[in-house]
């Protein structure tokens, strides 16, 4: 499923600091959804983020990930995954390096 991966690499170029990524599908197949985010955070690309569930959201979120099915929820199938990206370490100008200013 690389089109998946790299939807997630190149979306999350564009996140700035402490900015949200939302990873969705209409989708419930796992290598889709959860195997794709947690390959994602595991690699390089997504190594300043991490799985963060929104607090107040209208639906339940299932160990960090929201998913809705036909037999439980009445809709389609739906998948989603809220990243956020840590604060600092990037700038306009690109990522900062250790002990640089801008």
């Amino acid at each position: 499923l690389p089109v998946q991966a790299d939807v997630l690499q190149r979306a999350a170029r564009l996140v700035r600091p402490g900015g949200t990524l939302v990873y969705a599908t209409c989708s419930l197949l796992p290598e889709e959804n959860e195997a794709q985010v947690e390959a994602f955070l595991a690699s390089a690309d997504g190594a300043e983020f991490e799985l963060a569930p929104p607090e107040h959201f209208g639906a339940p979120f299932d160990d960090g990930y929201l998913r809705l099915s036909p037999a439980r929820h009445g809709c389609d199938g739906f998948f989603g995954a809220a990243l956020v990206r840590s604060e600092g370490g990037w700038t306009r100008r690109g990522r900062r390096t250790a002990g640089a200013s801008c």
